[in-house]
């Protein structure tokens, strides 16, 4: 991981070999999906509506984010934190006029994320679908001030394989999808990877009970 890129500007790109991303797309066009609000990506079945109660995410998922998790990628932040003692998985399918708003993952704080992008179609811009990195002003409570006002460093299109490592610690690192605009359907795969001992937690307890993992 280029860590350079990753501490200066919230997030890197890179990807997976073709064999393993082939192989997570057949998982996924298997499973069963369920609509989420309207305009947004539908949701795995499984899938916990609390991050951190997520228990029934399928092996073949899970083994494979674990292992992105422990790979060269990560190695320098284990080296100094110690292996992840949290790994979730989440999948989402997105299809025509799904989008996301500019956000931060801060309802679960995990140190590290990546986003996995698995599909059968070649997306262009013009496709739409598009996940934008950017960095924004926040407010004393961490929320974006202006999205308008997010400052773009890099868009991404959802192509095959494609893997894009975000750090989820400093809440001004925002990402957002752009609407998409085709019938093509794209399968995201959602690592989050993190520590029991969070520094960033805020009455996780109190949120998630004494039980959160």
């Amino acid at each position: 991981m280029q860590l350079n890129e990753l501490f200066r500007d919230g997030f890197f790109v890179s990807s997976i070999e073709l064999a393993i991303a082939d192989r997570l797309l057949a998982e996924a066009k298997a499973d069963v999906f369920i609509p989420d609000k309207p305009g947004s990506p539908d949701i795995a079945e499984w899938e916990a509506d609390n991050p951190s109660l997520n228990n029934r995410v399928p092996p073949a998922y899970l083994a494979a984010m674990e292992q992105m998790g422990l790979g060269e990628a990560t190695k320098h932040i284990r080296s100094h934190m110690g292996d992840w003692s949290r790994t979730n998985c989440m999948l989402q399918r997105g299809k025509r006029g799904d989008s996301m708003v500019w956000h931060h993952d801060s309802y679960d704080p995990m140190h590290l994320i990546c986003m996995l992008y698995l599909s059968e179609d070649v997306w262009t811009p013009e496709d739409g679908g598009m996940l934008q990195l950017g960095e924004g002003d926040i407010d004393q409570h961490g929320f974006l001030r202006d999205p308008q006002s997010v400052a773009i460093k890099a868009s991404v299109s959802p192509n095959h394989g494609t893997l894009v490592w975000a750090i989820n610690t400093n809440p001004r690192f925002v990402h957002r999808v752009t609407e998409i605009a085709s019938d093509k359907v794209r399968y995201t795969m959602v690592g989050q990877f993190g520590y029991r001992e969070n520094v960033m937690r805020t009455r996780v307890a109190e949120k998630y009970g004494s039980n959160w993992r």
